[in-house]
């Protein structure tokens, strides 16, 4: 297909969609859909609703997610960074919503959802993934200029920054961060010289000091962390619940369905903590199966994006490290090597959000580790790599 970008003539090529990239999530998705089945039917008969509730409702969102998925993998690369300022901009806008009085739906004191009636969204999902492509776009846009000055980087940069702290002020620190984490990923895959990054390190790490030192919330978090018995009743409970539910699944786990903790010992369990349920019952084997899966999809893409030096390898690698970092912190969680965080996990939390974000950056994640890159066309001096090698 022939498209314009930047007044150039493009081709869009691509060698098609890995098939085994998509298998491998498709298996993680079905593995999260029956793991949340198993480990929510208790509670939702607790809070009076079908022992299917959570999990038909994130079948739904499945099918949905399926369909996003299916679209962000196949829309041409070149059309998607035609647009690239729109969408920027109006993700922000959305990402402002929840602060708004009226607009944002509070819970726990923590104000980072839109009620929809039919689903409740978390605009800072979406940001995510749309703050890579971003940066991704452009970066492989100025990297003639990054060559010579870090100058292009302010803007970006400032963006960034407007992004994270909205999330912030939302009372997402952890989101915040792992969003800024992303960006910096992004900086790296470019070859940003390392100048920049000392600098924004130190900005960017008495800052997040800062805001956990003032945050009573967030000191106690940390401290029930370092101190399990500090908050028995409160999140240290959870957490030790979820380390005993763990450790109880052996090596084969009781059987799908047949867990016994998450009734008790692991409040909604549906939600970030949901992979202590799935251990419990599927063992060592179970969780095996799962890092065994997560760590193909990593291979898979960093091969096809290691020696890229252009749009899709940025974003490639921007994704990746998303979808990865969400995963592990959430596990680190469960598993009491962290303080806990709000976290969901990528295919297993209940929630149309986080599972549609989580199609969103797959499909793009599968689209960008399957384009070739855009090969530019001229009269004067035939056909030239932009940002790369060119593929016959």
């Amino acid at each position: 297909m022939r498209t314009e970008y930047e007044g150039t003539a493009l081709h869009d090529s691509g060698d098609g969609l890995d098939i085994s990239l998509v298998a491998a999530l498709g298996a993680l998705a079905l593995i999260g859909l029956a793991a949340l089945w198993s480990a929510s039917s208790g509670y939702a008969l607790s809070i009076g609703k079908s022992p299917h509730y959570f999990a038909l409702r994130q079948l739904a969102f499945l099918a949905l997610s399926a369909g996003l998925f299916a679209i962000a993998a196949t829309i041409p690369l070149s059309s998607l960074r035609k647009a690239m300022g729109v969408i920027t901009i109006g993700a922000l806008v959305f990402l402002a919503l929840p602060l708004i009085p009226g607009v944002g739906d509070n819970r726990n004191g923590a104000t980072r959802w839109i009620d929809l009636g039919f689903i409740t969204i978390q605009p800072s999902e979406i940001w995510k993934t749309v703050m890579v492509l971003y940066l991704a776009h452009i970066l492989d846009k100025r990297k003639d200029e990054l060559r010579k000055s870090e100058a292009p980087l302010v803007a970006p940069s400032l963006l960034v920054l407007a992004g994270c702290g909205l999330i912030f002020f939302q009372n997402d620190f952890s989101t915040s961060l792992l969003t800024a984490l992303a960006a910096i990923i992004v900086y790296f895959a470019a070859k940003v010289r390392i100048r920049f990054f000392v600098a924004v390190a130190s900005i960017v790490a008495p800052l997040a000091c800062l805001m956990v030192v003032t945050s009573e919330y967030r000191l106690e978090r940390i401290i029930g962390f370092l101190v399990p018995g500090y908050d028995p009743h409160g999140m240290s409970y959870q957490v030790q619940g979820s380390v005993k539910a763990i450790g109880s699944g052996g090596l084969f786990g009781k059987g799908l369905g047949l867990g016994t903790r998450k009734l008790a010992s692991i409040p909604e369990v549906q939600s970030d903590f949901v992979f202590a349920a799935f251990a419990e019952e599927t063992g060592f084997l179970g969780v095996l199966v799962v890092f065994a899966l997560w760590a193909f999809v990593a291979i898979r893409v960093y091969k096809a994006a290691r020696d890229r030096d252009d749009f899709a390898g940025y974003a490639s690698f921007g994704l990746l490290f998303l979808l990865c970092m969400q995963f592990l912190t959430n596990v680190a969680v469960v598993s009491g090597f962290v303080p806990a965080t709000g976290v969901a996990l990528p295919f297993f939390s209940a929630g149309g959000s986080s599972l549609l974000a989580t199609a969103l950056a797959c499909g793009l994640l599968c689209n960008a580790s399957a384009a070739k890159g855009f090969v530019p066309v001229t009269s004067e001096s035939g056909v030239r790599p932009i940002g790369g090698v060119v593929h016959g």
